[in-house]
């Protein structure tokens, strides 16, 4: 490479202003981290000819790795005013304005020139902006035109084996991967997602065989290639799972999660910083008067339930048979309380949130339901499991609000949290393995205990197994806490699943089943498990287990 590149210098010696030639060395000097030599050649360029839209391009991306996105921005408009279509340079803007999180100059542009050129690249751009928006549908949509546009585009493909696997659309998923087999055979990233649909087909062994023929793992270690070494290692977790080779299973999942959590390495000082947060809570509630009355409980929400819990106690479950009621209206999972906490309040300042005002409360009432649109006539039930830890600020903010608390056996809850592939938080970085887990658990339920003692919550207990043995009872008291009547339809809450178009939970392949028992005390299975009954012992008796 060296001796081409001392070929190349001097071939431009004599050819100064040959464009080509300087494209090749600008090529090579980005190859080997040479940016300002890069930056240099490729303005050179331009100068040699304005109507080519090498240079420009290169030269942006050049500035976009130098974090100077204005500049980017600018030499491509530069070349647009006077070449308009240019395919070239309309694709590098939206790749920029994509990778910047800029959105909106994202959409402006895609409707401005794709009706112009057929465009895979605007085309899939287009449905990765339906997914910003959670438009599910029209996301498939534009996908399909992607492909449409150009069947060899992998991302598009990609994209759309996720999403078709995430909606629980199998069958959708299993004919566009059949189709795509001969395009992709030489793909290992394509032997993954064969594998997945075999996996949510039913077909256990021929996954696993798609695997161990195509040797992916090692694959996906070869190339460093951390995401798919991520997902290869969650789906090892849960075919060892079906196959009930348990103790591998566990052993997947948790090299899944260490190798998320240290990839993401920023998310350690988030474990922390909750943590941390959960201390503080701790200290402060523990003086907690409760004999201060609160004057403004009037001014809450009469219809706000908040559904809490420890991760993986059938919050997801119970978030799918609610919303099958007439009456009822259920938010997606998302933290709209913290986002709040976080936009009035820097995090930890617990006096300042205790001390507010009507005209503050007021306030954030107002900003809470603003997030999101609702019917007056139907109860609003917030499900987001870790609004467990901020009781203390729901009871202040919103104090004629009902809290559901979902409880499962403190085995299967850690143990689920450790097997299941979360996005990585400050709260998922907990649960790494089965110690750090139940560690969190513990401190999330001393928490809650001290709220209990401290604050007059207004809280009903439903346990996970409960539901899943004696349906109707169980349902027909949660629904007196809530004030409402028995519908026949919270039965086949599953087919209210399926008619979502996107579950945002880990749970979204479980909730469109009707309800089984395989999951209760699944921990039994799992001999690592007895090390940290220690641990949780106390939980276990507290809540009769």
């Amino acid at each position: 490479m060296f001796s081409a590149k001392i070929q190349l210098i001097k071939m431009i010696q004599s050819k100064p202003n040959d464009y080509d030639l300087n494209l090749q060395l600008g090529m090579f000097c980005v190859n080997e981290k040479n940016y300002s030599e890069a930056k240099r050649i490729f303005k050179k360029l331009i100068l040699i000819n304005k109507s080519r839209y090498e240079g420009y391009l290169n030269l942006s991306n050049i500035y976009n790795i130098s974090n100077k996105i204005n500049e980017a921005e600018k030499i491509l408009k530069k070349f647009l005013i006077k070449n308009k279509y240019n395919k070239e340079i309309i694709n590098g803007l939206a790749s920029l304005y994509y990778n910047s999180n800029n959105y909106k100059k994202l959409n402006f542009l895609i409707n401005q020139y794709i009706d112009l050129d057929k465009n895979h690249i605007l085309f899939f751009l287009k449905a990765i902006l339906f997914e910003v928006d959670n438009k599910t549908d029209l996301q498939i949509s534009f996908l399909y035109k992607s492909i449409d546009t150009n069947n060899n585009f992998w991302p598009a493909y990609e994209k759309l084996f996720s999403i078709l696997e995430r909606t629980n659309k199998i069958d959708e998923f299993e004919k566009i991967i059949n189709l795509s087999k001969d395009i992709f055979k030489t793909n290992i990233q394509f032997y993954y997602y064969l594998s997945l649909c075999l996996f949510r087909k039913g077909e256990i062994k021929k996954a696993f065989a798609e695997l161990e023929i195509k040797k992916v793992e090692k694959e996906f270690i070869k190339f460093n290639n951390i995401n798919y070494l991520t997902n290869l290692y969650d789906l090892l977790s849960k075919i060892h799972l079906t196959l009930k080779n348990f103790n591998l299973s566990l052993t997947y999942a948790i090299k899944r999660n260490s190798l998320s959590i240290n990839y993401k390495n920023n998310q350690s000082s988030g474990k922390k910083d909750l943590l941390d947060i959960i201390t503080k809570y701790k200290i402060y509630y523990k003086s907690f008067k409760k004999s201060k009355k609160n004057t403004l409980e009037g001014l809450a929400h009469n219809n706000l339930v908040f559904l809490v819990g420890f991760p993986r106690s059938g919050t997801t479950l119970l978030d799918t048979i609610l919303r099958s009621h007439s009456k009822t209206f259920v938010l997606e999972e998302k933290p709209y309380l913290i986002n709040i906490r976080h936009k009035f309040f820097k995090k930890n300042t617990l006096d300042k949130i205790n001390s507010i005002n009507e005209n503050q409360i007021i306030k954030l009432q107002k900003e809470y339901f603003s997030s999101f649109d609702f019917s007056e006539k139907n109860l609003v039930i917030d499900k987001f499991p870790l609004n467990l830890i901020e009781l203390g600020f729901i009871k202040q903010i919103f104090p004629n609000s009902k809290i559901i608390l979902a409880l499962r056996h403190p085995l299967d809850a850690i143990l689920s949290c450790v097997l299941t592939s979360f996005k990585v938080n400050e709260a998922m970085a907990n649960y790494e393995n089965l110690d750090t887990s139940a560690f969190f658990y513990n401190e999330v339920f001393s928490l809650f205990n001290i709220y209990k003692n401290s604050l007059e919550l207004n809280y009903h207990t439903i346990k996970y197994e409960n539901v899943v043995i004696n349906f109707d009872n169980e349902m027909k008291n949660l629904l007196s806490f809530l004030n409402l009547e028995y519908e026949d339809s919270l039965k086949n809450y599953y087919i209210t699943a399926k008619n979502r178009q996107k579950i945002n939970t880990p749970s979204y392949h479980q909730v469109i089943q009707p309800i089984y028992s395989k999951s209760i005390e699944r921990y039994k299975n799992f001999p690592e498990i007895k090390k940290i009954k220690p641990l949780i012992a106390k939980w276990i008796d507290e809540f009769n287990y």
